[in-house]
C-alpha cells in the first residue's frame, strides 16, 4: 500500500467510525486489491481499493461474499466507475464474475 494511500486510508476510516478497526480495513484492503484485480495504485485507483476494503469493513463481508453477493450490494460509487470502465481498463483486464454482477 503506498504510503499516501495508508494516510488518507487511515483518516477515511477514522471518519467513517472504523478507526478502532483499522487493522481489520487494512487486512481488508489486501483483499479487495484482490478482488481488483491487483491494479497499480495511483489517484483514483488507490482510492478504489480503500473504498472497497472500508465497505467489506463495514458490511462484515469476505471475499467470497463479494463476488457471491455483488448483485444486491450498494457498492460505493467509485468501485461502481471503475467496473464501468470509467477511469480506464486495468492491467489483465477486469476480473470475472465480479466485473459481470457489479
Amino acid at each position: 500500500m503506498p504510503g499516501g494511500q495508508y494516510t488518507n486510508l487511515q483518516f477515511q476510516a477514522f471518519s467513517l467510525g472504523l478507526g478502532e478497526q483499522f487493522e481489520q480495513v487494512k487486512k481488508k484492503y489486501v483483499e479487495a486489491n484482490r478482488l481488483l484485480g491487483n491494479v497499480v495504485k495511483v489517484t483514483p485507483s488507490s482510492k478504489i481499493v480503500g473504498d472497497l476494503a472500508q465497505f467489506m469493513t463495514q458490511n462484515h463481508l469476505t471475499p467470497e461474499q463479494v463476488i457471491e453477493k455483488a448483485e444486491e450490494l450498494s457498492f460505493p460509487a467509485s468501485v461502481v466507475e471503475f467496473f464501468k470502465g470509467e477511469i480506464g481498463l486495468p492491467y489483465g483486464g477486469f476480473p470475472e464474475p465480479l466485473r459481470t454482477k457489479v
